[in-house]
């Protein structure tokens, strides 16, 4: 057992990792475990938009805070719902002489809302004391105005069925050599166009809803099971231990984490490699997700900046990976100032 320095030495690293008992306990190697809900799979058997709308929008609340303190926040004071964007947006919900603000009117014109809670300013001032946006609920003004841009792209570009949006997209895209990568492109540019929602979080919510499909639908799975998500504790991860060295692909968290040789390719030229050992079945989401809950705090917490400093190299003497790992500093420790 060695600490990593070639990519042979990183499989085998990622190899332990996903053989760890905790991580076999909570899913093992099967992708199809992650965020497997009986609900989500009845929903998209019956093409139930509203419920994969709540799903899709609880999701992208729990970005940029604590997930405990995004769920507490929910349970008190709610979150979107399809049939009530639906009754802000009718002529029902108004009184007669209510206009809508004409960003309303479809997806394409709502671009550039910029509704901001703190401030309660947005880009038609003249509208916004009758605007249904701010009368969400929600925790900051750019989730008010991401609840209507995801329901306006679900009414206006999915046609209000984003199942049937799905198979048409994956059928347009079962072609050519790649049709996995294919289709998972095609449904990540599509969704980045809804406010505030990056790749990221696209491909981390668009994964649950995929792998939540029925046996009938295949290439959904195929295609869940191919997305990683990158968040900065992967990235640390691969970077302390050694794995980013070992690729000659050194960089800072951020858009470099899915170019040509970052860590998304990292993640799936690993899989790949695993995929040899037959007693191992990790696709690209399953490692990424076996990385993430090595990680993070509220899951097996062992790799993460509560346990290490940045400027150190880890002294985890408790680590199970500890045999394998390069032990990097995250981040080299600024030199001291010379007195005067």
């Amino acid at each position: 057992m060695t600490m990593v320095k070639t990519i042979d030495d990183a499989r085998a690293m990622m190899t332990a990792l996903v053989s760890l008992p905790a991580q076999s306990k909570h899913h093992g190697n099967d992708p199809l475990a992650l965020g497997q809900s009986s609900d989500a799979s009845a929903a998209i058997a019956n093409s139930d938009t509203s419920f994969l709308y709540r799903s899709l929008i609880d999701g992208f609340s729990y970005q940029g805070i604590r997930d405990s303190h995004a769920r507490a926040y929910i349970e008190k004071h709610g979150n979107a719902e399809w049939y009530g964007v639906t009754a802000a947006l009718s002529r029902e919900g108004r009184s007669s002489e209510e206009e809508l603000c004409p960003k309303l009117t479809d997806f394409d014109s709502y671009r550039g809302c910029r509704y901001r809670k703190a401030t309660q300013t947005c880009a038609n001032p003249d509208s916004l004391a009758k605007c249904p946006v701010p009368r969400l609920a929600l925790r900051k003004g750019v989730l008010n105005e991401q609840a209507f841009s995801l329901y306006l792209f679900i009414r206006d570009v999915c046609r209000g069925d984003l199942v049937a949006f799905i198979d048409r997209l994956l059928d347009v895209t079962n072609t050519g050599e790649d049709p996995v990568s294919a289709g998972r492109e095609e449904l990540l540019a599509a969704f980045t166009k809804v406010v505030g929602v990056s790749r990221k979080l696209a491909g981390m919510m668009l994964s649950q809803i995929l792998l939540n499909a029925g046996p009938d639908r295949e290439r959904w799975h195929a295609v869940g099971a191919s997305v990683v998500v990158v968040d900065s504790l992967v990235h640390n991860f691969l970077h302390r231990t050694g794995i980013h060295a070992a690729y000659q692909a050194d960089h800072l968290y951020g858009q470099r984490c899915y170019s040509a040789v970052g860590c998304e390719f990292i993640l799936r030229d690993l899989a790949e490699k695993m995929a040899d050992e037959p007693t191992l079945s990790s696709s690209p989401r399953a490692l990424q997700h076996a990385v993430w809950r090595f990680c993070a705090a509220d899951e097996l917490s062992v790799c993460n900046g509560n346990n290490i400093r940045d400027t150190l190299p880890c002294e985890l003497h408790w680590c199970p990976l500890r045999h394998h790992c390069k032990r990097l500093a995250l981040r080299p420790a600024k030199p001291a100032r010379e007195e005067a």
